[in-house]
């Protein structure tokens, strides 16, 4: 008898149920073979393949390459015309790898305090002065209003700028990108309290007749042709009824690159001093070259 709604009859009585296809024992053994080649190459490509995105290689091992990025921006940034600030080494935890996993990100910038107008100019300068290598260029855009810089300074640590072209003040930015954090990531370039201030800043303290000697900070980095930059940063320093008249002493044979109420920045020999006002006291910071 056929079931209702199918067109097949049930077999006779007595008739021998068919045959299942018997497995392959060497299909399997393809399978099982395919699989442990695929993840043999996949953990040997994880231990010998170099990264191919920031997220694979932590912060640690990408901060040699950031200073060496930030000392080769600040010998290229070098010039009469303009003052130099080598900032410190700066590590923000608040970048995401994923929307579950933080990271961290490295930065290190290079100020540079320049005449009106050569902003492009001068970042044309510093791409040309750069390594080779890093593939730097600088150009204006939105009608020439903007002006910017980038560069790739290798082990994904990039380095850019951006600002109006009529800007005084520079600031090219060396960077890690967000990074997988670790315990080594807090360390960094030497950084501590300079036993022995540099000429120029003993003159500024002097002009503006600081008799207690402050405390000073230390900040430096490797200069790509060898020794070191160094920045030595000064904060509290009592602001004097006018600032450009007590400077006066401290300006001989001095290049005068900004000169305003909020601060002062100028070049004297190979060293950069530059003088803001914050919170009602002065900030004093003097970045000696390359040499």
């Amino acid at each position: 008898m056929t079931a209702p709604g199918y067109p097949y009859a049930a077999p006779p009585p007595g008739t021998p149920e068919p045959k299942r296809p018997r497995r392959r024992p060497w299909l399997i053994a393809v399978v099982v073979s395919w699989i442990l080649i695929v993840s043999g190459l996949g953990l040997w490509s994880v231990r010998r393949d170099p990264p191919t995105v920031p997220e694979q290689r932590d912060l640690a091992t990408a901060l040699p390459i950031l200073e060496r990025a930030t000392g080769a921006v600040l010998s290229a940034a070098a010039g009469d015309d303009r003052a130099l600030v080598l900032g410190r080494l700066q590590i923000s935890r608040t970048c995401r790898l994923t929307p579950v996993r933080a990271g961290a990100e490295a930065t290190r910038d290079v100020t540079v305090y320049l005449p009106a107008g050569r902003a492009l100019q001068i970042l044309q300068q510093i791409a040309d002065e750069l390594p080779a290598d890093y593939r730097a260029e600088a150009a204006a855009s939105s009608g020439g209003r903007r002006v910017g810089l980038l560069a790739d300074a290798g082990g994904f640590v990039a380095i850019d700028a951006a600002a109006d072209a009529n800007t005084q003040v520079l600031t090219v930015r060396a960077s890690t990108g967000c990074r997988p954090a670790d315990d080594a990531a807090g360390t960094g370039p030497t950084e501590g309290v300079a036993p022995t201030p540099p000429p120029a800043l003993r003159a500024v303290l002097d002009a503006l007749a600081v008799r207690t000697r402050p405390a000073v900070r230390l900040s430096e980095v490797a200069c790509p042709d060898g020794g070191a930059a160094r920045t030595y940063t000064v904060d509290d320093v009592p602001a004097p009824r006018d600032l450009g008249r007590s400077l006066l002493p401290a300006l001989t044979d001095a290049t005068v690159v900004r000169a305003e109420a909020a601060g002062w920045a100028y070049r004297t020999g190979a060293d950069s001093v530059v003088i803001n006002i914050v919170d009602a006291g002065l900030r004093i910071v003097v970045t000696t070259a390359c040499a």
